[in-house]
């Protein structure tokens, strides 16, 4: 957020996504191999609804980007998980990009209209500015390359052992979020900003126990009716091979270079982007 409201950046290529935008889709491949600048302006566990804040505050200060790539799998078809992160916005509540998600994201009237107030019990995030009112220390959180965050992990399939126990994973597919992608996909469109929708891999096993087929159906309508690429990595040729994989959802840098490497050949081989 910090980067997005101050900093002018003028990117050739922007990534949108939720936290599988985050850790999937490296930069440095995308630079390489187009002979661009990128930026990845992923958030974790937030849907297309963020994404495309992420995107207006974008546009606002910058240059149109050479090419969009959306992130496009079951998670992003949704709006806003009420509270996840919301300390992100409290610096900006009265921008008036950011005001419309106030309501979404849980806030109270005091939490809007009393900046003290909204801070109450996070003694952590009060030492973190603090620190950085007095110029003591800047805090940065985590280790991020252009907005790509991604360390080698090793696999932990706990958490896909435990939901595969229970049901099948379904993909989510709200009507408000459709609508939100469509009118994205139409102001892109009118302006003449190439994108790309793009479906980053999956571990195998997750995947076949995935009910997605009206979530993909809206991928396939919309593709068509916009003239946008959709490109499907769910299933590379690593798929199957843990050691690519943080969990059944998120490759560990291993598998993020693999397929940023292949994403990149992918889109030069479109032509969208003249070098």
């Amino acid at each position: 957020m910090n980067v997005l409201m101050n900093q002018k950046m003028d990117a050739d290529v922007v990534v949108l996504g939720n936290s599988r935008a985050v850790c999937s889709y490296n930069p440095y491949f995308l630079d390489t191999v187009l002979g661009v600048n990128s930026r990845n302006f992923g958030v974790s566990a937030q849907p297309f609804g963020v994404s495309y804040l992420r995107w207006q505050l974008y546009h606002r200060n910058n240059r149109n980007p050479k090419l969009l790539i959306v992130n496009a799998d079951f998670r992003e078809l949704r709006m806003v998980s009420r509270g996840f992160e919301k300390e992100q916005y409290y610096p900006y509540m009265k921008d008036t990009l950011v005001k419309p998600y106030l309501d979404l994201y849980g806030f109270t009237w005091a939490e809007k209209h009393i900046p003290m107030y909204r801070y109450r019990g996070d003694y952590k995030l009060m030492a973190i500015g603090i620190g950085e009112v007095l110029h003591i220390r800047h805090d940065r959180k985590g280790n991020y390359y252009k907005g790509f965050a991604n360390e080698n992990m090793k696999w932990d399939g706990r958490n896909l052992d435990y939901v595969l126990r229970k049901n099948k994973i379904k993909g989510e597919c709200e009507p408000k979020a459709v609508e939100l992608l469509e009118h994205f996909l139409q102001e892109t469109k009118d302006e003449g900003i190439p994108v790309v929708l793009v479906y980053a891999p999956l571990y195998k096993r997750l995947k076949d126990n995935l009910e997605q087929e009206a979530t993909m159906a809206v991928y396939r309508d919309l593709s068509r009716k916009y003239a946008v690429p959709l490109l499907d990595f769910s299933e590379m040729e690593f798929s199957l091979d843990s050691s690519f994989f943080m969990n059944g959802h998120h490759v560990n840098r291993k598998g993020a270079d693999a397929f940023s490497y292949k994403l990149a050949q992918s889109i030069d081989s479109l032509g969208i982007i003249k070098k």
